[in-house]
């Protein structure tokens, strides 16, 4: 291990996106103020594809690491003066499969990891069309898994929009008092993917460096309140 409004526009693959080996990555430095844990699925981290003209092994289709939204979220926490330990775990399969067996599986170092925020940024391959209530309780469970009873939790709805499973998304925040960055309008704009960028439409529908951009700010500032208000 290493230390879709319309979901059918995103064609990319749910199965594959990482091998087992490597569907969960940390970054750890010593004396960390926080540990964050960005769980998603191609937005967040995706190997490299070369099927699908992608050779990037970071969210998808970022033109480099460090302009995906996990790497600017965490630049903006190290500008703001925090050291930050974090991981970075692509779930994808379960999402397909609506498998909670896999999160013991095969992410329980995830959960050893003890993230202070746990951020939950995914939905678009979990074939929700017609199912969003019954996939409800299979994300909480996830939320459970990873969050207990300590951490602290910031949701988003999709980056294309389904308005069921965004309306239950943001719902659940709001009952839970869990942070929620809305995301649903970024797919339904053309500055905010990486058209021309990459061949495959699936890859290209993905948000680009723009879309990255947005995504991080939006999730950043639901961190930033977290950081500032004391747990209640």
């Amino acid at each position: 291990m290493k230390i879709c409004s319309d979901l059918i526009r995103n064609d990319v693959p749910a199965k594959g996106q990482l091998a087992d080996a490597e569907l969960v990555s940390f970054c750890v430095c010593d004396n960390a103020d926080l540990k964050i844990l960005f769980a998603g699925n191609s937005i967040t981290r995706h190997g490299v594809a070369e099927n699908l003209g992608w050779l990037g092994d970071w969210g998808m289709a970022a033109s480099a690491r460090e302009k995906d939204y996990v790497h600017l979220v965490v630049n903006s926490l190290e500008l703001a003066g925090k050291k930050v330990s974090y991981c970075v775990a692509n779930f994808g399969e379960w999402e397909r499969s609506w498998n909670d067996s896999l999160l013991a599986e095969k992410y329980s170092a995830v959960r050893d990891f003890g993230a202070d925020i746990v951020v939950v940024r995914l939905g678009e391959n979990a074939q929700l069309l017609n199912r969003a209530d019954e996939f409800m309780p299979h994300y909480e469970n996830l939320i459970r898994f990873f969050a207990g009873d300590r951490a602290r939790v910031v949701l988003t709805d999709l980056f294309w929009q389904y308005e069921p499973f965004d309306k239950a998304v943001e719902r659940l925040a709001k009952d839970k008092g869990y942070g929620f960055a809305s995301l649903r309008d970024l797919g339904d704009r053309d500055e905010m993917k990486a058209h021309g960028k990459f061949e495959h439409a699936g890859v290209a529908a993905h948000p680009g460096d723009k879309g990255m951009a947005e995504i991080a700010s939006r999730i950043y500032k639901q961190i930033e309140k977290i950081i500032w208000k004391p747990k209640t």
